[in-house]
């Protein structure tokens, strides 16, 4: 009301602009100083300038009908039309949900309030815009309507959702477990299969700390080096073993990213599950290293053992020895029994060879009835001929196969490091001939090489036979 009784029906109307109150303000302000400055009130015309030139969109619409009296020009922009075409804009048309306008209206005049809400409408090309829609009656019963563009900023907020939903789907795809961590070891996220791995529930998981998954003896290389290398490159690689609620070590191979989280540093961490391929590789190097029939280990790793042993035994002027073992008459026993009777045999002797050495003996199948033993740290040939005694007697006793019982027995040669050689080929070859002299001199005995001529090829393929 003005001071003066009189109404004054766009006021109503300049308030509900929201950023124009301040022009309504300086209105009544400048009705309480009329009587004494005589200061005009605002004209129609400068309040439909200001409506007109208004950033916000604004229409009003009659009490009994949605389509517009009026529409300033930032309406007939958002919504397609020239400034002026206002009676061509029916705003129940233009709001895409049905009843909504409706809706809003009923809600403003019966709260006396400004009803609100945000909702679709359609461009005059037919392009769909999300607004703020807010509403309210004035006096002579018209309804102003505002309406404010948010489609870019929804359209922003969809592809935020969009980006976290594919972050999220993303996480639950991965084949293993992955976290992220903050500077100071809290957990701030993990996936399902973190959980289900680790056996510990997502509260336990908040209180934990990522090196609590990780066995001691592994800790000072993961967190040493990788940690290291971590914080240098930006990113690590390491394989450990990830250790369970109820103690279980699975092997893992763990990939360590340096990331940011706002301002602050996280730590990013893929693990995967890789006991398939740790057995895949054990099975790889065990039909490398190993003798199928017995499960000594063959010619390969027994080479590699002597090498050790060699380099050890150079190293701190020690002795040790080489046993070629040779089963006698193994070629009549395959002739008249077969080779399944044949195997059986080779299995037994193999065991009886190995329960007569120490631990840190070796004892390897090098092809059908032969073997080579590795005795290190020896005291001198004495002991050696110990051990060979002990083989011989072993494998002397009758082995019982279907019933049957089968004589078997073994010669044995035997060479001393260094006496006999100083590396491979040499020890083997020096047990090779002193195995054949056993043979040749009676069999089922052992000879400790000596200082004599060397067999030709020809005896040794001849003697091979027994």
């Amino acid at each position: 009301m003005r001071l003066d009784g009189g109404a004054f029906e766009n006021f109503q109307l300049l308030g509900f602009v929201g950023p124009l109150s301040l022009i309504a303000l300086l209105a009544i302000l400048g009705k309480r100083f009329t009587k004494t400055r005589q200061i005009p009130p605002p004209s129609r015309e400068d309040l439909e300038t200001i409506l007109e030139l208004s950033p916000a969109a604004i229409c009003v619409t009659e009490k009994t009908s949605l389509r517009c009296v009026y529409a300033n020009r930032a309406a007939c922009d958002l919504l397609g039309h020239r400034f002026g075409e206002h009676s061509q804009i029916d705003v129940e048309a233009v709001i895409v949900e049905d009843c909504s306008a409706q809706l809003l209206r009923l809600d403003a005049l019966t709260s006396g309030d400004i009803a609100r809400s945000t909702l679709k409408v359609r461009h005059k090309n037919g392009n769909i815009l999300t607004v703020d829609v807010s509403v309210r009656t004035i006096d002579d019963g018209k309804f102003v309507w505002s309406f404010a563009d948010i489609t870019e900023q929804k359209n922003t907020e969809e592809t935020l959702r969009n980006e976290v939903r594919f972050a999220d789907d993303l996480i639950r795809s991965l084949p293993g477990i992955f976290y992220l961590a903050d500077k100071d070891g809290r957990f701030l996220r993990w996936n399902a299969n973190f959980e289900e791995m680790s056996g510990y529930s997502a509260g336990e998981l908040k209180r934990a700390h990522p090196l609590d998954f990780v066995p001691e003896d592994d800790k000072h290389a993961f967190v040493g080096d990788n940690i290291i290398e971590m914080f240098t490159s930006g990113r690590s690689l390491a394989e450990s073993y990830f250790l369970t609620k109820d103690r279980q070590r699975i092997p893992f191979f763990f990939t360590s990213t340096k990331a940011k989280l706002g301002q602050s540093d996280c730590l990013l961490g893929v693990g995967l599950d890789i006991t398939s391929r740790k057995t895949a590789e054990e099975q790889i190097y065990y039909l490398a290293h190993y003798d199928a029939l017995t499960s000594l280990p063959n010619r390969i790793l027994f080479n590699d053992r002597i090498s050790r042993t060699l380099s050890f035994a150079s190293r701190y002027g020690q002795q040790f020895a080489v046993l070629f073992v040779d089963l006698d008459c193994f070629k009549e026993i395959n002739d008249t029994h077969g080779h399944n009777v044949g195997d059986l045999v080779l299995q037994q002797a193999a065991l009886r060879i190995s329960q007569s050495l120490r631990e840190s003996d070796t004892v390897a199948r090098i092809g059908g009835d032969e073997f080579l033993v590795l005795l290190p740290g020896i005291s001198g040939a004495e002991e050696a001929c110990i051990v060979a005694e002990k083989i011989l007697s072993a494998v002397a006793r009758p082995i019982e196969v279907n019933g049957s019982e089968i004589a078997v027995c073994s010669s044995i040669g035997i060479a001393i490091f260094p006496i006999h050689g100083t590396d491979n080929h040499s020890l083997v070859k020096a047990a090779d001939e002193a195995m054949y002299y056993a043979k040749r001199t009676g069999k089922n005995r052992y000879h400790l090489k000596r200082e004599t001529a060397p067999l030709s090829d020809s005896t040794k393929k001849l003697y091979r036979h027994y």
